[in-house]
């Protein structure tokens, strides 16, 4: 019940505050960095939460873990740390942004072939999950994630879409893309919490992913 609660929570709090007045009560106060701060923090106390309940729930078996799942699970969430430091790094006029200055709409960098790092890294990382957590609610977490990305990309995306004039959407829909600076120190970034959760996985979560890897 608990798993089932907190992950209700953590979706209904990004539902409420991109839908409700909230969002732009809080940056007229607080202003564009201190919403995406609040934001932020926000939405790691909440998926805290998520996870400290997983950790803690009892446990149903539904599949056992195959041997390919943890290499599986290592690349694939691999990929998806690089696309979230990318859109940590980059400004995005099509999705979510921790970049609150100006953007050159000719110059996108990464975000124009990607559109949505932020929300596709998060879909891959709960699909990399999947196959080597067969157990219920562990399923909640990663199936979830993955579906919140999936359903996030077209939501945010007709959010966006209202803030420009049909000319600048296309605009921004045409503009060239590239690897820019922003793009590879995103996927620097990336890599680091990537090879971080690597080496603390087995003290947090009890199993060693790479080792399980080699072993299988």
């Amino acid at each position: 019940m608990g798993v089932l609660s907190s992950m209700l929570v953590f979706l209904l709090s990004h539902v409420l505050v991109g839908r409700s007045r909230l969002k732009p009560w809080t940056i007229q106060k607080i202003g564009q960095s201190g919403y995406l701060a609040v934001y932020s923090i926000l939405s790691l106390a909440l998926f805290a939460w998520v996870v400290v309940e997983v950790i803690n729930a009892e446990r149903d078996v539904l599949w056992l873990t195959p041997g390919w799942a943890y290499g599986f699970a290592t690349l694939v969430s691999g990929t998806g740390f690089i696309l979230i430091g990318i859109g940590a790094t980059t400004h995005n006029p099509f999705s979510i942004s921790f970049r609150s200055d100006e953007f050159d709409p000719a110059a996108l960098g990464a975000v124009a072939w990607i559109r949505h790092p932020v929300l596709w890294g998060l879909t891959l990382w709960g699909i990399a999950h999947i196959p080597a957590n067969g157990e219920w609610p562990t399923l909640i977490l990663f199936a979830g994630s993955a579906i919140f990305g999936l359903v996030g990309v077209p939501a945010v995306e007709r959010r966006q879409k209202k803030r420009f004039s049909p000319e600048q959407w296309a605009a921004l829909r045409a503009a060239p893309g590239q690897f820019d600076a922003r793009a590879r120190l995103g996927a620097v970034v990336g890599i680091a919490i990537w090879a971080g959760f690597l080496y603390l996985h087995p003290i947090l979560f009890g199993v060693d992913p790479v080792a399980s890897f080699y072993r299988a």
